[in-house]
């Protein structure tokens, strides 16, 4: 049965040390169990997450077991002890191979990169067990924005054979802005939760787009988006915006949720969307 596909706040490394922060107890107690209870529950999980971009080809894991990529730096030792190990999906990753070559992308097997943060930290918290095989597919890096919506494009024949298409990134990403706020309230220090008006611009534009057009209408409105005067300072660079706009190009007709939406320091915002409807919950 067709699978909806997500825009996934993927969260920083230290994620993994705050289990009890509200991003990770909503990926643990709410997106998680919905998805993995449904009655529609995916086979695998095909992830696009802003740390892993490529060129001139676009790569895809095809291993049937996944080793970590601790693409962090300067952490205790602790953040590089973290294990997923979560199994791969070869025959899914042929098939992505395939859709994309037929879209007119360049595409390579990726047969040793192991997962980075982007995929594993919010995957600790949904799927703590495992559960679904994974694929990953980097992003290109280009200067066409359209080249991400044509990607999702591509990979929507995969939503119809129960595989579960994941964006992760972030709706706002500007380190230079947050990290100075965030070593503040790590010192103890009062930040102010005002949002800035660049980041409330942004966040209000992109969810107007996600929730109130569909197909080409959405297309449109959700291309325009990087033509805001505040998209530069939400995204000084474009990966993390990046999975959004694939994660649109998959959802084609389908309606868009807001399904998780929590500010942080006034620069911070976990939106989370689906794109399409789950079926009801099994009963447990």
């Amino acid at each position: 049965m067709r699978q909806p596909c997500y825009f996934i706040a993927h969260g920083s490394p230290m994620w993994l040390v705050k289990p009890h922060d509200p991003a990770p107890v909503y990926l643990k107690t709410v997106l998680g169990p919905q998805i993995l209870n449904s009655s529609n529950k995916p086979s695998t999980l095909l992830i696009i997450s802003a740390h892993w971009e490529t060129e001139p080809a676009l790569r895809v894991t095809t291993a049937p077991k996944h080793n970590l990529l601790y693409d962090y730096y300067n952490f205790p030792s602790n953040f590089y002890d973290i294990k997923y190990p979560a199994r791969g999906d070869p025959k899914v990753a042929q098939e992505t191979i395939q859709l994309l070559k037929a879209a007119g992308f360049q595409v390579a097997e990726e047969k040793e990169r192991g997962l980075d943060h982007g995929v594993f930290t919010p995957l600790i918290y949904m799927f703590p067990n495992q559960e679904l095989p994974i694929v990953q597919l980097s992003l290109p890096i280009t200067n066409n924005t359209a080249d991400y919506y044509r990607m999702g494009e591509a990979l929507q024949p995969l939503r119809e054979k129960g595989v579960m298409i994941a964006g992760a990134g972030f709706l706002l990403h500007n380190l230079r802005l947050m990290i100075p706020k965030m070593q503040q309230r790590s010192m103890g220090r009062t930040v102010s939760e005002t949002k800035e008006p660049w980041a409330e611009e942004f966040v209000t534009a992109s969810e107007h787009a996600v929730l109130e057009f569909r197909g080409d209408s959405r297309k449109e409105e959700v291309l325009k988006l990087v033509k805001l005067p505040s998209y530069r300072t939400a995204h000084p660079t474009p990966e993390h915006f990046a999975p959004l706009i694939v994660a649109a190009g998959a959802a084609g007709e389908d309606v868009g949720h807001l399904i998780h939406s929590r500010w942080e320091a006034g620069v911070v915002s976990e939106d989370t969307f689906r794109f399409g409807d789950l079926n009801e919950e099994k009963e447990l």
